[in-house]
């Protein structure tokens, strides 16, 4: 400990243990004192708690370089053994596994045949032992009255130290794989069980470098026992003269075991829950090698974890397995909207096809096929429009059903969507405003694109619909009104023939809200006669001239509520409908 930093606590320790403070295993490690430790020690093995339990296993999960913790670990791990507590066991393997770390060094070799100097790589575990700092002991100069106290240089722990030294290290690997293997003959049931928990505890960082793979002891005799490549001494694994790690192939130890129907339940979980993606690959390899039928009726919610694991090879392994699974046609309708919802995009090409194969649209609740057919990924999108297309030939969906696909979030689908919805819509018996412009309104461009090429076309209802274009009008979407506001000035040129047409006068009053001219007070005029000789035409046309009452264009408003106030005088049965499209006109007494 530097003389800047404070010297811990043994009080605030004590108050942390016993009040399960996760603040605790920071103190603890500060630490230094044997006799503070081996203290310690024993009341943390004989506490039952669940919390100093984890704190253990998160102890051994760090970086073992602590000064003066040897006694502690030596002794925890004999503690263990005593008791054969296997899932503690198992975190001293990877935590034992992770004190040897060696490099890559050149060493020049003479050839003679060629008379050049080359530089072999040769892999060496430096020396790294942890130091006590010793700056609690000082040291004295000078002699009488004139003697004065120094503390000693601070030999300070580097970050890549470790405890013990590598004959200790090697031999505490050999202890705790020893116990494994042991447990392998004893109680093979055990043993998958204890070795797979330490398997799923190795991470990616302690594999950041390719030698770091076979610096792993414990680890390569656990998964590669049995391979060719590997050569295995009483401190080391190595390779094998002339291999490589790219073409190590899974052997593990008693291979016999992992063959077992518990091993490929094993197997199935390193896949799902190991951290490291060394072990997810070995355990997938297992599995395909020698588990196909296992992995061909393999649980669907275990699968769906996979399909939306982190890996892209797992999710490639999950994909195949869904491919191959027997249990697919008998699958319910709402695992497979499970299985869509919760698997990865990239996956999603796979699922569809998998299910138009094996789930026939009829399974399906018009509910769960307009969910499939306004999702946002484009396989799914599709796959719910054409069920849906075909459920509508066997058995006619409402308007109202029609209508939701208006909330299509697939732009890719949206407009041959749109296209379809607003065909079955034309009709006598189904077409009205507020379901048709739902679909201009739409957040999709290519939506209110298709729904304005219907609005265009002469064989919809909408037309000469005037009630839908004074809505429509109002669009807050620009792409909208500005198609609008060309169509109309096209609609109103052809018409141009035969200004007493009532198509004609709506539409230059809609055209005069968004440009002037006087041409449009005289349409507004005639449109006022025509309701006072019908007022039938009241339905279709007050709703234009309500549209040109809140023009921003003064002229265009003074002429459309003149024109109100003449219907009101001319026909006060109109007041109740003109107060329905205009409820914000105040009449004067």
């Amino acid at each position: 400990m530097s003389p800047a930093e404070p010297k811990p606590s043994k009080l605030l320790l004590d108050e942390c243990f016993a009040a399960a403070d996760d603040r605790f295993l920071s103190e603890w490690i500060k630490f230094r004192s044997p006799e503070i430790l081996g203290a310690c020690l024993q009341q943390w093995l004989a506490d039952t708690r669940p919390w100093a339990r984890q704190q253990l296993v998160n102890y051994l999960a760090m970086d073992l370089n602590f000064p003066g913790h040897e006694l502690f670990v030596k002794r925890a791990y004999r503690h263990f053994e005593s008791v054969r507590d296997h899932e503690i066991l198992a975190h001293f393997l990877v935590a034992f596994d992770r004190l040897v770390r060696r490099t890559r060094i050149a060493v020049p070799r003479w050839d003679r045949s060629t008379r050049e100097l080359i530089q072999d790589e040769h892999l060496f575990a430096r020396p790294n032992k942890t130091v006590i700092p010793e700056t609690e002991r000082t040291g004295t100069y000078g002699t009488g009255k004139h003697q004065r106290a120094f503390p000693l240089p601070d030999i300070r722990n580097k970050p890549k130290n470790r405890l013990f030294r590598h004959r200790t290290r090697n031999f505490l690997r050999r202890r705790v794989w020893r116990y494994f293997r042991w447990l392998s003959y004893k109680n093979p049931t055990e043993y998958l069980a204890s070795i797979s928990r330490a398997l799923s505890v190795y991470t990616d960082a302690e594999f950041k470098q390719g030698e770091n793979i076979i610096d792993n002891w414990s680890l390569m005799h656990a998964c590669y026992f049995h391979s060719d490549l590997l050569t295995f001494t009483a401190a080391h694994t190595n390779l094998a003269p002339g291999q490589s790690l790219a073409t190590l192939s899974a052997a593990p130890y008693r291979p016999e075991v992992w063959q077992t129907a518990e091993g490929a339940t094993h197997l199935i979980n390193l896949v799902r829950d190991a951290q490291s993606s060394l072990v997810r690959l070995w355990a997938m390899e297992l599995l395909q090698r020698d588990h196909r039928q296992a992995i061909s009726q393999i649980d669907m919610k275990i699968l769906v974890s996979l399909l939306r694991h982190s890996d892209a090879r797992v999710q490639e392994f999950a994909s195949q397995l869904f491919r191959d699974h027997q249990g697919l046609a008998s699958m319910t309708v709402s695992t497979w909207l499970e299985v869509l919802q919760q698997s990865d995009r990239s996956l999603l090409p796979v699922i569809c096809e998998a299910m138009t194969k094996h789930v026939a649209g009829a399974r399906l609740e018009n509910s769960q096929l307009l969910l499939l057919a306004t999702a946002e990924p484009v396989p799914v999108a599709a796959l719910g429009l054409h069920m849906l297309q075909e459920r509508h030939q066997q058995r006619r969906l409402s308007p109202t059903e029609l209508v939701q696909l208006s909330r299509a979030q697939c732009a890719a689908t949206a407009e041959e969507m749109t296209a379809w919805a607003l065909r079955q819509l034309n009709s006598d018996e189904n077409y009205s405003v507020d379901s048709v412009v739902e679909f201009f309104d739409g957040l999709l461009e290519s939506m209110r694109g298709a729904a304005m090429t219907w609005l265009e076309d002469s064989s919809s209802h909408g037309h000469d619909d005037a009630v839908l274009w004074s809505r429509l009008i109002e669009t807050p979407f620009d792409d909208v009104r500005l198609r609008l506001v060309d169509c109309l000035q096209r609609r109103t040129t052809l018409l141009n023939t035969d200004v007493n047409s009532l198509n004609h006068l709506w539409c230059s009053v809609l055209l005069g809200v968004h440009r002037g001219g006087r041409a449009k007070l005289k349409a507004m005029q005639q449109i006022q006669a025509a309701i006072l000789r019908d007022s039938r035409q009241a339905t279709k046309l007050l709703p234009v001239l309500s549209v040109a009452a809140r023009s921003l264009r003064a002229p265009e408003r003074r002429g459309a509520i003149a024109a109100l106030a003449s219907l009101k005088r001319g026909n006060p049965e109109l007041e109740a409908a003109i107060r329905l499209h205009l409820p914000e006109l105040q009449w004067g007494s």
